[in-house]
């Protein structure tokens, strides 16, 4: 089976290194933009115009590869609600990896438990009210849904970005100096 291979092309504008842009593709018609900030365009720009295409290319490739391996699958627990089987609640802000250890999943499940189980299970979903003729609120009637603690389950959050720790700069390597040749002697010894 033949190894895919993606085509990169950079352009910009020589006196301003940040105006370069990239785009990659397996074929001519099917090229996609990039996404880089400003200070990776601008690396780029600087890359190709004082080492080259390759190394730019590279440093392309490096920061595609970083932004990969800081993705992470993320998940968290929620509670089945009582009221409706279907529906559950869950807190977003507490989510851990998904090849998290088993001390740290059960100490989230009892920190999110913990966090629902102040209110008494009860999670507010709605506010209503009416308005007087001063548009002040009368009437205020909140939606509220209890978890059932007793129907625990997992909840995928997709993607996000997690930095385990700081990624090394990216170094293109240097051309590799050529090799002296021996220089070409005439025979300077009489013929005879």
């Amino acid at each position: 089976m033949k190894k895919n291979q993606f085509h990169y092309t950079i352009s910009g504008y020589r006196w301003a290194p940040e105006s370069f842009h990239v785009s990659k593709g397996l074929t001519q018609n099917s090229m996609r933009n990039v996404p880089l900030t400003d200070e990776e365009r601008r690396e780029v720009g600087r890359l190709f115009l004082t080492k080259g295409f390759k190394a730019a290319a590279g440093y392309v490739k490096h920061v595609e590869r970083t932004r990969e391996r800081q993705r992470r699958k993320v998940i968290t627990y929620g509670f089945r609600t009582q009221e409706e089987p279907r529906r559950f609640v869950y807190c977003p802000q507490l989510y851990f990896r998904t090849d998290a250890a088993l001390n740290e999943r059960l100490y989230m499940f009892k920190k999110i438990r913990g966090v629902l189980e102040e209110a008494n299970g009860r999670v507010v979903t709605s506010t209503e009210c009416d308005l007087d003729g001063e548009y002040r609120p009368v009437n205020v009637k909140e939606n509220a849904v209890t978890a059932d603690f007793s129907r625990p389950l997992c909840i995928p959050m997709g993607e996000k970005v997690i930095r385990d720790g700081p990624e090394p700069p990216y170094r293109p390597y240097a051309k590799a100096p050529k090799k002296a040749r021996p220089h070409k002697r005439r025979h300077t010894a009489p013929t005879r």
